[in-house]
This record gives C-alpha cells, sequence and structure tokens, in this order.
C-alpha cells in the first residue's frame, strides 16, 4: 500500500516504515471526483496479470459507489507441487461480472510497492 507521487507517510509494518504511500491509496474519492482502487500481489501472469486483477478491482471500487451491482467472482489459478510421486494439483475459481449499467474510468496511477512488489491502480470515473 505504498506510492510515490502525492504520497503521504503511512506506515503499514517496521519492513516499509520509510515508504512513501500516495495519499489516493486511503483516500481515493476526493475534490468531487468518484476514484477507486485496485490492488493486487504477485501474481500468476506476471505483471500483465496484475495489472488486470487490480484494474477490475479499482472499476468494482467505483461501481459500489455509484450504487451499481456487481457480482463478480475472481479467476484464480494457483498450481501446486510437491516432491512426490502422486500428480500436481490445480485448483480454479471461475469468475463472471455482470452489470445492468456501465461504468467508465481511466487509470490515474500506478504504484507498486518497492519492497514486496504490490500493485496499486488508481481509476477516477467518467
Amino acid at each position: 500500500m505504498f506510492f510515490s507521487s502525492c504520497a503521504s507517510k503511512y506506515s503499514t509494518s517496521s519492513y516499509a516504515s520509510d515508504i512513501q504511500v500516495p495519499e489516493w491509496v486511503i483516500n481515493p474519492s476526493r475534490n468531487g471526483l468518484i476514484g477507486g482502487v485496485g490492488y493486487c500481489a504477485a501474481h500468476i501472469n506476471g505483471y500483465a496479470g496484475q495489472k488486470e486483477l487490480a484494474s477490475k478491482r479499482a472499476l468494482e471500487d467505483i461501481a459500489r459507489q455509484k450504487g451499481v451491482l456487481v457480482n463478480s467472482i475472481l479467476l484464480v489459478s494457483s498450481k501446486s507441487l510437491n516432491n512426490t510421486k502422486l500428480p500436481d494439483t490445480t485448483s480454479k475459481n471461475i469468475s463472471s461480472y455482470k452489470t445492468q449499467q456501465n461504468v467508465k474510468a481511466y487509470i490515474k496511477e500506478i504504484w507498486v510497492h518497492p519492497v514486496s512488489k504490490e500493485m496499486y491502480i488508481y481509476m477516477i470515473a467518467e
């Protein structure tokens, strides 16, 4: 939970005490604008997957603020590797996004935590 521009100092753990977190991470809707923040930790599909998931979460945040019903279930894949003769296991959760109203927004800023590599995306509703 940390960013560079428009940063305020927030500490969420001892290892991150000197990392500057952008103000919008804590307060995305301000000055009459509706904003949303999406977060994603390391992703199985790398940076692109991380950005896609964080963007979806930011849009969901904006939709909730606008009172739009969003039914979402996230597609999450994980693979367990083991050192036995048993096959590796894979689990999946299927997702869908359905709304009665279009929610339009644009990405204002992206911030990646310098230590944990967690990504935060700040979107503004149009």
